[in-house]
């Protein structure tokens, strides 16, 4: 039966939709040159000769907004067509070119007259205009056959936003067309209003109803917020934080005062709900920058193809434990995988208690590794009442501008390092050699410090010596954000026994992973039965080996060296012109900016950073404040910032810093 005779309910527009993106999917390559270029009034685009004749309406039809309809069509939407997926479609999908088979399952099309090349979303926008008869349960209708479309072939953000043009202009069209031939052809006339084409009623609430309102049905179909960024009449910021509150925890971990309400991102830059734009200089996670088309589309591929656990065997996780050992010269082949850098954190720290029978762990003074319980012991920078494990002590953190050894201190390397001495020394007096010490590349959380030569080198040997185990936290300083290298360890010289990674090995995507020897993580599967539901699940394994092709093809390690290098020259010119800037670091593209109120007496300055903080959210610019004083500012931007990014950032600054 044709669609047009049998009652249709929701599952039956989610399953027509289904049936015109498996259409569109089949019609894929298919190319004919009638298909281009011919006139036909049933094509979308003829909206300006359909304009002309708008004058022929009866008085009974809405003739003004008609017109309205199709003059916008011509003027705001026709510009935007170029920009659109297409290829050949077919062109006039109603319920009376539609086959039904049993249990209202889509059984084929008929009347392939009308194909015509054209964006795809054109088939798609018809349909809606042609199903919706009447304002009966219109939104029902356009949310189910959008849905059903959705599931097969996703819309892009910007087909969604013309859908509800499309459908009006489609019914538009349908009136004008009857009308233009009425006078010549009454048959056509009543074969179409027999039809139900060319609703007067449907067209006058699908245009009451507004665009605002049909495209947030549309994007609720396709499982979007309603709204997209730039929106008008998006949540207000206090109202979200009250919710936020309610069903979050009265004490909301939020940056910037006020806190912003990001909706997109996009390569180095956030977007609010007003549309503005952000340069986003702090967010280490997405280290290829945000909704990096390669990886987002890794993830979509395998998504619809499979994602389970390492119970079974896949190629993909393996692929990806293969890559990233040899990304260690071939020193550390073996990976666990979880699914953050928390809990590779917390599975190192397990296989070195494992292989070493002892119980102590060394960190710095002021690091961050993680919330498990175990990692959270040695974060001293998240303990708010500043109380240390019994098994956990802390290092001097190689400061050489406010620590104790300063910059130009002979044998400074060697006199920080000295102090694991100490810590070893402790824990054997209360009956304890330490297992592990954990050390992230850059010291992120104490104010991002240059490497200092030499520093860990010795202070793994020392640990080694006491019988412990050296773990590297390449989750902020890995994937070469400090640039030469891809690992941030390597910028010291040594090889750890534990690599951890976490969320920026997939972009965002929740995956962690604990490279280490074959023999250590053996001896440790030995003794517990270790398993992660979806550690290495299909989709993360995907998302971590798109990764990687971004940063190697696109040689981003080496142009993230180059773009530091340009970075820190020009923060050096800043501080050069400003004098509560007392020092700059860089570890490759990771940078502390340290405010003081006296360069002579280094006099922390945290109100003034926390101010410029939000100066430069204002700007534009979105960074973060570190250190143990709170007076540094954290830059943090992703791989793919460029040369232009970075003076587009110091311009930003330097405007930020004269009002401070």
């Amino acid at each position: 039966d044709i669609a047009a005779d049998r009652p249709l309910a929701a599952a039956d527009y989610r399953r027509i939709g289904a049936g015109i993106a498996r259409l569109g999917r089949a019609l894929r390559g298919f190319a004919h040159p009638a298909l281009t270029g011919r006139p036909l009034l049933w094509d979308l685009r003829a909206a300006e000769t359909l304009r002309a004749h708008a004058g022929r309406l009866p008085d009974s039809l809405p003739r003004d907004n008609i017109a309205a309809c199709l003059d916008h069509f011509v003027t705001a939407v026709m510009p935007a067509l170029p920009r659109l997926r297409a290829q050949t479609i077919h062109g006039d999908v109603h319920g009376h070119n539609l086959i039904l088979g049993p249990g209202n399952a889509v059984a084929g099309f008929i009347d392939f007259g009308d194909m015509i090349h054209a964006p795809l979303v054109f088939d798609a926008g018809s349909a809606l205009g042609d199903f919706i008869t009447g304002p009966d349960a219109a939104e029902p209708v356009m949310g189910a056959l959008v849905e059903g479309y959705d599931s097969v072939t996703p819309f892009e953000d910007a087909e969604i936003g013309l859908l509800y043009d499309l459908m009006l202009a489609r019914q538009a069209a349908t009136m004008v067309i009857i009308a233009a031939r009425a006078a010549d052809e009454p048959e056509a006339e009543a074969y179409m209003t027999a039809t139900g084409f060319g609703t007067p009623d449907a067209f006058g609430h699908l245009h009451a109803l507004g665009r605002d309102a049909a495209t947030a049905v549309f994007r609720r179909a396709c499982g979007l917020s309603a709204r997209p960024a730039g929106a008008p009449g998006r949540s207000p910021v206090a109202s979200l934080l009250d919710r936020r509150k309610r069903v979050m925890g009265s004490r909301p971990y939020v940056f910037y005062d006020p806190p912003l309400h990001i909706v997109r991102g996009e390569g180095a830059f956030l977007i609010d709900a007003g549309g503005r734009r952000y340069l986003d200089c702090y967010n280490n996670v997405p280290i290829v920058g945000h909704c990096h088309p390669r990886v987002v589309n890794a993830i979509d591929r395998q998504m619809r193809v499979l994602n389970t656990n390492t119970r079974y065997l896949g190629e993909e996780v393996l692929d990806y434990a293969e890559r990233l050992g040899a990304l260690t010269g071939g020193a550390l082949t073996a990976c666990a995988f979880v699914n953050s850098g928390s809990e590779a954190n917390d599975i190192a720290w397990r296989m070195a208690r494992a292989w070493t029978g002892n119980a102590g762990f060394l960190c710095q003074d002021f690091a961050y590794h993680g919330i498990t319980e175990a990692i959270d012991a040695v974060s001293p920078s998240a303990i708010r009442q500043g109380r240390t494990p019994a098994h956990v002590r802390t290092l001097l953190a190689p400061d050489g501008y406010r620590g104790p050894h300063r910059h130009g201190t002979p044998e400074i390397a060697a006199r920080y390092a000295d102090d694991a001495d100490r810590a070893i020394a402790s824990l054997a007096g209360d009956g304890m050699k330490p297992a592990a010490v954990i050390v992230d590349s850059a010291f992120m959380t104490n104010g991002i410090l240059a490497p200092l030569p030499g520093y860990v080198a010795a202070l793994f040997d020392k640990v080694r010596a006491a019988g412990g185990l050296c773990i590297a936290d390449e989750v902020q300083s890995g994937f070469g954000r400090m640039g030469a290298h891809f690992w941030g360890y390597q910028h010291h010289g040594v090889t750890p026994d534990f690599v951890t990674i976490g969320k920026p090995a997939g972009n965002g995507h929740p995956l962690g992973v604990v490279l280490t020897r074959p023999e250590i993580l053996d001896h440790f599967c030995e003794r517990t039965a270790f398993f992660s539901t979806f550690g290495g699940n299909n989709v993360s394994a995907a998302a971590g080996r798109a990764v990687l092709d971004v940063i190697e093809d696109g040689d981003l390690v080496r142009k993230a060296g180059e773009t530091a290098r340009h970075f820190h020259r020009g923060l050096k010119a800043l501080m050069a012109r400003h004098d509560i800037i007392g020092d700059v670091r860089s570890a490759g593209l990771a940078f502390g900016m340290e405010l003081v109120r006296d360069r002579a007496l280094l006099t922390p300055a945290p109100e003034e950073t926390e101010r410029l903080v939000n100066l430069l959210r204002d700007e534009g610019l979105l960074v973060g404040s570190e250190g143990i004083l709170g007076n540094v500012v954290k830059i943090r931007p992703p791989l793919v910032f460029e040369p232009a990014d970075a003076d587009m950032a110091l311009a930003m600054m330097d405007r930020a810093l004269s009002r401070l």
